[in-house]
């Protein structure tokens, strides 16, 4: 469309720019008897996934509030499947003494 001398006319609207929203993944991961731990944070909690290496399925899998309370669950279930229910270990302290390696 022309413009005519008398008319000003703004054109198209310049709108302000729009925020990027990104979500970075954060995570943790470890192994402890041939089991592989995943702690990962999605939009509003971390999921936990424990499987065999090399296996696209996990073994387990469960949300948590928060990271440590995700990998005190990853802890739990392991010692409940390769040591029994029975076992002395603690799930907490298993959890902590785990080296975990932090991914992005």
């Amino acid at each position: 469309m022309s413009a005519c001398a008398t008319c000003r006319h703004s054109g198209i609207p310049q709108r302000a720019p729009s925020a990027l929203l990104l979500q970075i993944r954060r995570g943790y991961r470890t192994r402890w008897n041939n089991l592989a731990f995943s702690v990962e944070t999605d939009s509003s909690q971390w999921t936990l996934r424990v499987q065999e290496p090399g296996k696209s399925q996990p073994l387990y899998t469960a949300h948590r509030g928060g990271a440590h309370a995700a990998q005190v669950a990853a802890a739990e279930f392991a010692i409940f499947l390769r040591l029994g229910p029975a076992s002395s270990v603690r799930p907490d302290r298993l959890a902590q003494e785990l080296t975990w390696q932090e991914y992005w």
